[in-house]
């Protein structure tokens, strides 16, 4: 996707600081910004959630398992 000229709609190059055809100011481009705080934030959450998810005791393996019962000897 090219550069237009916003004035005349001519194409621009990528470094042009006025349109060739026109003569219209192009104004710079902004740096894309990356939106960090978001993400981290977004990981740190998932990371607490599968942590407190691991830690979560089973069930089953803290229920009292009942002794086993004596074996009667047979007469």
């Amino acid at each position: 996707m090219g550069l237009e000229c916003k004035a005349c709609g001519a194409p621009l190059p990528s470094q042009a600081t006025s349109c060739p055809a026109c003569g219209a100011e192009v104004p710079p481009l902004a740096p894309k910004k990356t939106k960090l705080l978001p993400l981290a934030a977004f990981m740190l959450i998932v990371i607490l959630v599968i942590q407190a998810y691991m830690n979560k005791p089973d069930s089953e393996s803290e229920a009292v398992e009942p002794a086993p019962a004596a074996e009667t000897a047979a007469p």
